[in-house]
């Protein structure tokens, strides 16, 4: 459904400082997303122009922006905007199916990633993420690195369990990023995805999921989602064809260890920012034990609101793309039938009416208050929601305890807290040189 207007009017083009509007995205957007999108909402209110990826898009963001958005989900293409989700990943991938296909989806979804299906892994994550984290000496790695290859590791002892070599294990780690940096930053992700390493690594991840696949065709079990999966009772829904299990697979054990490992890697990088907080962290975490979070945060306030004031300040998106099916009429503006729009979810996250002195890290604000559900959306929400949720709020909590209670943490790099966009121009990120130091 479609908000209506009576006399719709021109969308304003925001523009940062000596920006003509030529150029192929704002300088100012990339350098600084949250100051140049609040910036747009205080100058034009919540609907307005701003040039991105080589396209002028249509930026919503706001309140009832969310609410319209989520809302409405058949007013959005979630094929079109995001295509390297459909072109990597078929057909039948979650995050671009829509209408009743994707209700069908998430529905047989959920015994793999519904919060009870989850949690109950709870006590081998903390102790599969004490046995990876506890080599002998000093351990030095890219801080990325070696958070994709533990949340890989814990994916692979609980939600499908295999084993893993070496080479499966860089193979995963180097498709992932590769795929997730064509879909989010690439400028011409058609090209990057032609890259032969890209091939190589997506060729290797694809043959571990199909041999997963057709072990539990063939009747081998294991206690694990990819199982409750393949046991549910799908009636009038169907069951899940070997095709799509292929592709369910890879979100069981490889999607979205790229998000969660930046998300921990914040927070990791806070906690040295802030050692105050690390220190007051460590003493709530005295009766810690691998079960303490199956049942939620609530004993771990402090630790929670860490995380909570992290994944506000660094939400994974700072906004959704997504194409009109139709011309849309918000807020006294007409937005085209297949334009891009740019929906600023996480325009709530740094308003001072909504969290006062917002660009200032402050876990404290947390332990007086609940988020609310509207104005504390990192995941998203609405019916497509991530779909990963669940999981990344467990394995969070599980890894910054286990490195808390046993290293001292040293970066070999400063941490930059602006939320700069990647302009898709460099291949690999630079790199994250991280030290663990075991604590007596």
């Amino acid at each position: 459904m479609a908000l209506t207007s009576s006399q719709p009017q021109s969308i304003p083009m925001h523009l940062g400082p000596g920006e003509t509007g030529d150029e192929p995205a704002s300088p100012a957007l990339l350098a600084d997303g949250v100051a140049f999108l609040t910036g747009g909402y205080r100058s034009h209110g919540a609907v307005f122009r701003a040039k991105y990826r080589g396209a002028e898009c249509v930026v919503i963001a706001g309140r009832e922006a969310n609410e319209f958005f989520w809302q409405n989900p058949e007013n959005w293409s979630f094929a079109d905007a995001r295509k390297g989700f459909t072109n990597q990943l078929g057909p039948t991938h979650v995050t671009r199916l829509e209408g009743p296909a994707h209700a069908r989806k998430r529905r047989l979804l959920k015994p793999g990633f519904g919060m009870e299906a989850v949690a109950r892994h709870v006590p081998t994550l903390a102790r599969e993420t004490h046995a990876f984290l506890a080599s002998p000496g000093e351990r030095r790695a890219d801080l990325m690195e070696l958070l994709m290859h533990l949340l890989l590791t814990l994916n692979s002892r609980t939600l499908l369990r295999t084993d893993l070599s070496a080479e499966e294990v860089r193979s995963a780690i180097g498709f992932e990023e590769d795929l997730m940096f064509g879909i989010n930053n690439s400028v011409s992700p058609e090209e990057h995805y032609l890259d032969p390493r890209y091939c190589a690594d997506k060729s290797a991840a694809f043959a571990l999921l199909d041999r997963e696949v057709e072990k539990r065709m063939r009747g081998h079990r294991e206690d694990d989602n990819l199982q409750a999966l393949v046991d549910q009772e799908a009636g009038e829904l169907g069951p899940l064809t070997p095709e799509e299990l292929r592709y369910d697979c890879y979100l069981l054990l490889i999607g979205g260890i790229e998000n969660t490992s930046r998300l921990i890697s914040r927070c990791v990088e806070r906690l040295v920012a802030h050692p105050a907080w690390a220190s007051e962290i460590r003493a709530e975490l005295a009766g810690y034990e691998p079960g303490s979070f199956a049942r939620g945060l609530g004993s771990f306030p402090k630790l929670r609101a860490f995380i909570q004031e992290t994944e506000r300040l660094h939400p994974g998106l700072l906004f959704m793309s997504r194409r009109t099916k139709r011309d849309l009429d918000f807020k006294g503006h007409t937005i085209p039938t297949g334009k891009t729009v740019l929906q600023v979810h996480t325009l709530l996250h740094f308003l001072p009416e909504v969290y006062p002195d917002p660009m200032r890290f402050d876990p404290g604000r947390w332990l007086s208050a609940e988020p609310s559900r509207k104005t504390h959306v990192p995941f998203g929400g609405g019916a497509h929601i991530c779909l990963g949720m669940n999981v990344a709020r467990l394995q969070t909590p599980v890894v910054l305890a286990e490195l808390l209670l046993g290293f001292d943490v040293e970066l070999g790099y400063s941490p930059k807290f602006a939320y700069a966009l990647d302009p898709g121009l460099a291949r690999r990120r630079a790199p994250h040189p991280v030290r663990l130091r075991p604590r007596s």
